[in-house]
């Protein structure tokens, strides 16, 4: 059976830090690490959430874990930004805190 493949490099940061992929998977609250190994093998995504909390168990933000798949969307979304009608306001930093 053909699936998407989704690269990622969660397995590269693991390794880094020295985890077992049981204990990554008791990080994010899973009793087994089934889930972890689809997701570094690519096979799936994770939820929001996960991946919120895959940067914070790393220490690194979501978008370095799915670089191939943000500069890929990135690149979709400026595509689109350039063939808008309206156009694209500036870039604006966006505060820590909001009001």
């Amino acid at each position: 059976m053909a699936y998407k493949h989704f690269p990622n490099d969660l397995l590269a940061y693991r390794l880094r830090l020295r985890l077992s992929r049981m204990e990554v998977a008791a990080l994010l609250g899973h009793k087994s690490t089934k889930v972890i190994s689809k997701l570094e093998l690519g096979r799936s995504l994770p939820s929001f959430m996960n991946a919120l909390k895959f940067g914070v168990i790393y220490r690194i933000p979501v978008d370095f874990l799915f670089s191939q798949l943000y500069q890929e969307l990135r690149s979709e979304i400026r595509r689109r930004e350039a063939t808008s009608k309206k156009g694209v306001q500036p870039e604006l930093p966006l505060s820590a805190k909001h009001p």
